[in-house]
């Protein structure tokens, strides 16, 4: 009689990661912070890559900092362009090219990437296969990545979709400083701010009150008025995101809050930036909520007029591709263990999970932002439920 023998196993590995906001990062110092490139007993070797946008705004005051921490570095840096386009095989097989040449060990010499939330998810892949692994750090110099890229475990190329190649790999220590934020262009800033709404409307009702009050000139000013209202906009944001991502760090649990707007938002990248499609896709998950009864006009405004304050779009030309979008959610599905479960308003700082959203939905959904956006439906409160 036949014999079958079978051996099981199990094991856990730890993962910890560290997110750290200052102002005056690239003014510090060892005396200041000793550990901000971790323990440089074992070797201040370190391999460098750069957002080329970044490396021209600010290769003095990189430069300074390395050296002040007497990194042996490969100067000049392994230089990513920024954006989407950047995000694919051929960026992230240059930086192993250039890794190697480098001689990156396994241990001991943590490379270090400084740049937006692109270079974040290309790096990370990189860092996450080279090797089959090695630790990393990050400097985020874009509000996107401060509020999203910056803490999140997952990093990945995109493949025909948004980052269908990927896997998790967290920086072991990520810092910014709102300072770079002021050198962005208004639309970075802005792309930021839709993830902060995002942050607002799916978990934190002060903080869409601060953003309400707020927000608009924070934008205008891109973070040049250190007060108190923007350092809150920044440490609520992060701590709301921390917190999500410590209960579900794996995404083993697909009804997650923080997906609130990316559930058709992929179907508009790149016509429109990431954050421009997050504000839509918000918008677009009110106006179903409005119309099911889970919130009435007055919440589905100040969600709406609050996106717009922020210089953010309600409805955009690309939405009118709805097969795209019916496209794209599908797909969503499919990340999703074949279940939507689309994140939608139930008021301000919560949300509920919705399974069965269909085609005439998601459209009926866009054609009442075109018509918002138009004004027409603004002071319109035939349809739809009446809670606040």
């Amino acid at each position: 009689m036949p014999r079958s023998w079978k051996w099981d196993a199990q094991v856990a590995r730890p993962v910890e990661w560290s997110t750290s906001l200052y102002d005056g990062l690239l003014d510090l110092t060892p005396g200041r912070q000793p550990h901000l490139f971790g323990d440089l007993n074992l070797s201040r070797r370190r391999f460098v890559t750069v957002d080329d946008s970044v490396w021209k705004l600010y290769q003095k005051d990189i430069r300074g900092l390395l050296d002040r921490y007497h990194i042996e570095w490969n100067d000049p840096p392994c230089l990513l362009p920024g954006g989407e386009d950047a995000k694919t095989r051929d960026g992230a097989n240059r930086i192993y090219d250039e890794m190697d040449a480098f001689g990156v060990p396994r241990f001991g010499e943590p490379p270090i990437a400084i740049g937006g939330g692109v270079l974040h998810d290309v790096f990370g892949l990189v860092a996450g296969e080279y090797r089959r692994g090695v630790s990393w750090d990050f400097i985020g110099t874009t509000l996107v990545s401060a509020i999203d890229a910056m803490f999140a475990l997952k990093c990945g190329v995109s493949a025909g979709w948004k980052n269908r190649v990927g896997l998790y790999h967290p920086a072991r220590f990520s810092m910014t400083d709102a300072r770079f934020f002021r050198t962005l262009e208004p639309h970075h800033i802005r792309d930021g701010f839709a993830e902060i709404v995002k942050i607002a409307v799916a978990g934190d009702p002060i903080l869409f009150r601060i953003l309400e009050q707020h927000g608009p000139r924070v934008v205008a000013e891109r973070f040049r008025s250190a007060d108190d209202d923007s350092e809150e906009i920044l440490s609520r944001s992060i701590s709301w995101m921390m917190r999500e991502l410590k209960r579900n760090p794996f995404e083993g649990e697909t009804a997650r809050a923080s997906y609130l707007g990316h559930n058709i938002s992929p179907g508009l990248e790149p016509t429109v930036t990431h954050g421009h499609a997050v504000a839509l896709d918000i918008a677009w998950t009110s106006m179903i909520a409005w119309r099911r009864g889970l919130i009435g006009r007055y919440v589905r405004d100040r969600i709406l007029y609050l996106i717009r304050s922020l210089g953010l779009d309600v409805w955009h030309p690309a939405m009118a591709d709805t097969d795209r979008l019916a496209a794209s959610l599908s797909d969503t599905a499919r990340h999703r263990g074949g279940r939507q479960r689309i994140p939608t308003p139930s008021r301000l700082g919560r949300v509920t999970y919705l399974e069965d959203v269909t085609t005439d939905e998601l459209r009926r959904a866009v054609e009442d932002q075109h018509t918002w956006e138009a004004g027409d439906l603004r002071a319109d409160n035939s349809s739809g439920g009446g809670r606040r």
